[in-house]
């Protein structure tokens, strides 16, 4: 399978996007669908994979929390998908562009999902604080200082 992770410029990439979150955050998870396309989605920045097809298959986000700090979130890959490497290929790509493009950005944070920490360890973040709730799922801050070379 061709898979192309790219950097969200038009409507109906923001729409693949959104598609993908609302299968896996609202269908899969049974998170609120009222909730998950937010009041900061017009402020970040998007990241959406497509298969040959053009279709979404895996997205992430970016948000300016402070001149220093970005808050990854929205992180998604389609069940199909998952297992590949995708989410690896896309948080990649997402750092890349703030090592790149956003000098003085030099820590990422997100809230992982608790059991899906692992994922988020083996890129490098760590846990922060402690366990707390978010739409009745435990959740954890992780961070990430960006090392450029």
């Amino acid at each position: 399978m061709t898979t192309t992770i790219r950097f969200v410029e038009t409507p109906e990439d923001l729409e693949r996007c959104h598609d993908v979150r609302y299968k896996v955050f609202s269908d899969e998870q049974g998170y609120d669908r009222s909730v998950e396309v937010d009041g900061l989605d017009s402020e970040c920045l998007h990241w959406v994979a497509v298969d040959e097809n053009g279709q979404g298959i895996g997205t992430a986000r970016l948000y300016k929390y402070s001149p220093t700090v970005g808050k990854i979130g929205r992180v998604a890959v389609l069940s199909s998908t998952r297992g590949s490497g995708l989410g690896r290929q896309i948080m990649e790509a997402l750092e890349k562009y703030v090592r790149e493009q956003v000098p003085e950005m030099d820590t990422l944070r997100l809230s992982s999902q608790w059991p899906r920490r692992g994922f988020y360890e083996k890129l490098g973040y760590e846990c922060q604080g402690d366990i707390y709730p978010d739409e009745g799922q435990p959740h954890i801050l992780m961070e990430k200082k960006v090392v450029r070379k």
